[in-house]
């Protein structure tokens, strides 16, 4: 893949094709439609989004360049799903690794725990988990918006005081990090959920010629004398995390910590080791009027789950067509456009919420595993995941109030060679039986929102009826035989 070197303010020069509200729907408003504050992931992806639904954007970003730095490294079917959304399928097969998973070790690397001992199909369309080179993501998203000139990037330029931002855009995203400027200015506090450590994050290269016995699974290593993370990542990427347990403990030099791997200044390259603090806190309001907030702007998780990333994708996923409702003045089944627009924080808060609670029940039990053999103990274990051939994941869905499969993502299988996303419109769909009756878990019919979330199930008729409001299109087709998929 290649992609352009970011310089400057961008001048795209393509435009995109858009089923979406056309400019004549705007027209009494000369403002843009979203104004994006951070051109991290979460930013970059509605900035995609956003530009695919054909919305008049502006994206403030204070740096010329993306960040060098390898920060996340994991995301999920999920997050690969949604950059398929993108348009960016043909460019993932390089640009990610399938994980094995996780499991909790010993100091000598002996096996202790996993919550997943399976492999769960690729119910989305894509693996489960997967590793990645965080600049080379950066890149691909920040390319991807030479696609549109309707999207206005403005590296370079810190974004402007919240009030002049309303005064140009319609509604405002902030997606500028953990020290949100665009949190601070509106004053909404974060709450502390009560995990605070500092670690030692250290990325190494692994040079070409070096031959290592590396663990090929993400580990949590239980070590009494100092925990530990390992992850194995995009090749030729490593990543390492070790606890720093108070101000005064004395760390020893880099190379000493991941010489019991194998890593030497002779075999590897250091790219970076530099402390942080891995919290947990969530803004105590994700929305102030036409002003959002989403990613780590809205909250903030230890990473023993790998989902920080993750959440602030699923954010702006699911404010986008939100925003893109919205600006065509469609409130479709709620009962106005503000309730449409709250209903973003309704769903995505407790998300994140039971996400935070698994990352710190992941955190805490590496803590509890190593003090178990500190004193001589077996861990006691807690219980496992089991296999469910109806979940991608141990992740919870979305709190819709109906039973599933509603608030869950519809199953993304191969149809006739492609990716089923791509036969579908980009708005809401009506899949019926007939079409595929994986992807409506048996039902006679599913009605799927943009963001892919299964919103209603049952009949032909119900299904229908349901997405009538928001000018569903009903997908139908003979059911492809087993040779097709």
């Amino acid at each position: 893949m290649t992609v352009a070197p970011d310089r400057g303010r961008r001048r795209p020069t393509h435009s995109a094709s858009s089923t979406w509200p056309s400019d004549d729907d705007r027209a009494s408003d000369d403002r843009a439609d979203v104004a994006i504050v951070g051109l991290g992931p979460a930013g970059a992806v509605l900035a995609n989004l956003c530009g695919l639904a054909g919305l008049r954007t502006i994206v403030y970003e204070r740096s010329l360049e993306a960040h060098p730095d390898p920060r996340a490294v994991h995301l999920d079917a999920e997050i690969a799903r949604i950059l398929q959304q993108c348009g960016f399928e043909a460019h993932l097969e390089q640009l990610l690794t399938v994980s094995a998973g996780m499991e909790y070790v010993d100091t000598a690397g002996d096996h202790l725990f996993t919550f997943e001992g399976f492999e769960r199909a690729p119910l989305l369309g894509w693996h489960e988990d997967y590793v990645f080179h965080q600049p080379d993501l950066d890149r691909m998203l920040r390319s991807g918006l030479d696609r549109f000139d309707h999207v206005d990037v403005r590296l370079g330029d810190p974004a402007p005081p919240v009030d002049q931002l309303t005064g140009s855009a319609r509604y405002v995203v902030g997606c500028d990090g953990a020290s949100s400027g665009i949190r601070e200015q509106l004053g909404i506090g974060l709450v502390d959920r009560g995990y605070d450590e500092e670690w030692l994050v250290v990325d190494l290269v692994l040079r070409d010629d070096a031959t290592i016995d590396l663990p090929p699974i993400i580990q949590q290593v239980c070590d009494p004398a100092r925990l530990a993370t390992y992850v194995p990542g995009h090749s030729p990427h490593h990543r390492f995390e070790f606890r720093i347990d108070h101000a005064d403990d004395p760390l020893p030099p880099t190379w000493d910590l991941v010489a019991p791997w194998g890593f030497t200044e002779d075999n590897a390259n250091l790219v970076r080791a530099a402390s942080y603090r891995f919290h947990a806190l969530m803004a105590d309001s994700w929305r102030d009027g036409s002003v959002f907030l989403a990613g780590d702007a809205a909250h903030q998780m230890p990473p023993f789950m790998g989902q920080g990333l993750c959440s602030g994708v699923r954010d702006v996923a699911n404010l986008a067509w939100k925003l893109v409702a919205a600006c065509a003045g469609d409130q479709g089944s709620f009962d106005d456009i503000e309730a449409l627009l709250d209903s973003y924080e309704a769903e995505r808060r407790p998300h994140v919420d039971a996400v935070i609670e698994l990352s710190i029940q992941a955190g805490r039990l590496l803590t509890r595993f190593a003090d178990d053999l500190a004193a001589g103990r077996r861990p006691g274990a807690p219980a496992a995941d089991t296999a469910d051939t109806r979940r991608w994941s141990r992740l919870p869905g979305l709190e819709l109030g109906l039973p599933f499969p509603v608030g869950h993502l519809v199953p993304q299988p191969v149809i006739d060679g492609r990716r089923a996303d791509w036969t579908l419109p980009a708005g809401w769909a009506v899949i019926s039986r007939a079409f595929d009756a994986d992807m409506t878990y048996d039902h006679d019919a599913v009605l799927v929102r943009p963001d892919r979330y299964i919103a209603a199930a049952g009949t032909v008729e119900h299904v229908s009826a349901a997405g009538r409001p928001w000018g569903a299109t009903t997908v139908e087709r003979e059911a492809p035989t087993a040779a097709s998929r």
